[in-house]
């Protein structure tokens, strides 16, 4: 088993080495953003507005390098199916379970070095920027890197189901279009209900003193809502985070089992692309089959 972990990290050492790279260029860049509110030009800014870079610049490499993790996830099941590994890899004394397994601790392993890594560095970022380190920091960077898991998971069984590229890529997009598309729904209901809302308070405020109905924005009422359903967002979370991290591993841990089920099949069981069979014939083929009929007819 170790013999095929070593083969998936090998295969993604490109993208690593890349992720590596962009993960330092961008820390680099947050610490040249302090330099230069310490030393440089930001700092002939004012006050608020060298606040609000080094606020902004902080939290991009707290939350915004999240995103280069994608980077380091493990998996080659399209290029295992361009190469044809799954003939080769029957004829090895692995079994289905060993070779999902393996893409899964290699995923596991590189997410957890990556979560102990950036929280150190996430604490010595707050020491350079004199900023407090949160305990809700660790919880998000453990979700996030859950939710990763997630999606290379279902990416990883769309392979293992369809063994196709196209039809692989094909369920997962849908999956990520609707789960856009409902995320997307519930922020317009939302702002609908802060507009509606605003607007009702707005004017009801404004009769109360005997003003116009247009005297107040309903804007201000409407970033107060924003900012509660924030906070008690935030709040959920904290309290909370542990059963949101033990349903998405609940999640993970039954798209493994679909995946080694789905890769145990034969291949005979995957559907073949509808292609019609034309008979193969030779350039001479039809005049061959009239002189064996004519030779038929005079039997």
């Amino acid at each position: 088993m170790k013999g095929i972990i070593f083969k998936e990290l090998y295969i993604s050492r490109k993208r690593i080495y890349i992720s590596i790279a962009t993960y330092f260029f961008l820390t680099l860049l947050c610490v040249l953003v302090k330099m230069s509110a310490s030393f440089g030009n930001i700092r002939l800014l004012d006050k608020e507005s060298v606040d609000g870079a080094l606020n902004i610049t902080f939290y991009f490499f707290v939350f915004g390098l999240l995103f280069t993790f994608t980077g380091f996830l493990v998996n080659n099941v399209s290029s295992d199916l361009k190469s044809h590994w799954s003939i080769y890899q029957r004829t090895l004394p692995f079994t289905e379970k060993q070779v999902v397994g393996a893409a899964y601790i290699s995923n596991a392993a590189m997410l957890l070095v990556l979560f102990v890594f950036h929280t150190l560095m996430t604490a010595i970022m707050c020491m350079v920027f004199k900023m407090q380190f949160h305990a809700y920091f660790i919880w998000i960077f453990l979700i996030v890197s859950l939710f990763f898991f997630l999606a290379n998971s279902l990416i990883m069984f769309a392979f293992y189901r369809f063994r196709d590229s196209k039809k692989a890529a094909l369920f997962y997009s849908a999956v990520f279009v609707i789960l856009y598309l409902s995320i997307e729904l519930a922020f317009i209901s939302r702002g609908t209900y802060y507009q509606t809302k605003g607007k009702q308070d707005a004017e009801r405020l404004a009769e109360l003193q005997g003003l116009p109905a247009d005297t107040y924005s309903p804007d201000t009422f409407m970033i107060n809502y924003v900012k509660e359903d924030i906070h008690s967002l935030a709040n959920f979370f904290q309290n909370y985070w542990w059963l949101i991290a033990l349903i998405i591993a609940a999640v993970i841990a039954l798209l493994f089992f679909a995946s080694v089920k789905a890769l145990a099949r034969p291949a005979d069981a995957v559907k073949p692309s509808k292609e019609k069979e034309k008979p193969k014939q030779s350039l001479f083929g039809s005049f061959g089959n009239q002189k064996a009929a004519a030779e038929g007819d005079d039997d």
